[in-house]
């Protein structure tokens, strides 16, 4: 890997480097792209290492197959499956053999302004974020491709209507709001894993969190910083995450900052001193016994891991 960071896109910056086709849309800081062929016509060496995209990610796979890497875990998606990226998922693109997909990326702040719901999309985050691939049954995936359909019509016929946002908009909500409740299906069908239901308010302090953390990590470890990002006692802001995931703040944080860790060690050139001080550790030996008591390796030993 010849840079020393893994890369960080943003949307514009992803299609300032891959271009737009005729045929895609681009709307208010969204992409929605009908039937790309990944080997024809997407430039695949951004993705031969890790990288982060700052942008909510749907793709669903019409043909073939796709080996990918999300956060350190491997997937395959073949027919009648979707993938979901989360902002700041390390994701690489290992394979493909003949591959189709159909994707929507957008940035937050398009979501806010097409109105969809965050609170209910937090509910989903942990879900997600452990299982971001999916298969699809026949009625869910015809259903996601006539709303497809509908917005590839309405970009190639109506573009010039007045109405034509407000119908794009619409259904580009509709189809988040069907992915909402196909993943909502996933989860009630595996009772082990159900994300706990807490109350509206319990679930905004745990969205914000996620956010904010996911900005941080990297020179934040304190619970103290976090709960005074969200104006609550340590106290509180501990028992509202629990409430709400399941898990510990600490748990969280430290999972955020394992993870670059690994992601670094893994794929960056980076020295472990310069890895010690990129994640704010005081010197290399206090990294290295953090790293150890969380994996059970040293840094050395994990970076010489296969």
């Amino acid at each position: 890997m010849d840079k020393k960071e893994i890369k960080n896109f943003s949307l514009s910056q992803l299609i300032d480097i891959c271009g737009l086709r005729p045929e895609d849309l681009y709307h208010e800081g969204c992409l929605i792209a009908s039937k790309v062929n990944m080997a024809d016509e997407i430039d695949l060496n951004m993705f031969r290492y890790p990288m982060r995209m700052n942008a909510y990610a749907i793709a669903f796979c019409s043909k073939g197959s796709i080996s990918i890497t999300s956060n350190l875990n491997h997937y395959t998606l073949t027919e009648q499956m979707l993938y979901i990226n989360l902002p700041g998922t390390f994701l690489q693109i290992e394979s493909m053999d003949n591959a189709e997909v159909y994707l929507i990326i957008c940035e937050e702040e398009f979501i806010r302004r097409i109105n969809v719901d965050l609170k209910l999309l937090s509910r989903l985050f942990l879900r997600v974020e452990r299982h971001p691939a999916l298969k699809l049954d026949n009625e869910d995936w015809h259903s996601v491709m006539r709303s497809f359909d509908e917005i590839s019509y309405e970009g190639e016929f109506h573009n010039d209507d007045v109405y034509s946002t407000e119908v794009i908009r619409t259904a580009l909500r509709m189809i988040i709001y069907k992915v909402c409740r196909i993943i909502a299906h996933h989860v009630s069908a595996t009772p082990t894993e159900i994300v706990p239901s807490p109350r509206n308010r319990n679930e905004e302090y745990f969205h914000r969190f996620m956010r904010i953390l996911s900005q941080n990590y990297h020179i934040e470890r304190s619970v103290g910083f976090y709960s005074r990002q969200l104006n609550l006692t340590p106290k509180y802001f501990t028992t509202i995450i629990r409430k709400t995931s399941g898990r510990t703040a600490v748990s969280w944080i430290d999972d955020f900052v394992i993870l670059e860790a690994k992601n670094l060690l893994k794929y960056s050139s980076m020295s472990i001193q310069e890895i010690s001080y990129y994640l704010n550790f005081p010197n290399q030996s206090f990294f290295g016994k953090y790293f150890k008591s969380h994996t059970g390796m040293t840094p050395t030993a994990y970076r010489s891991t296969k």
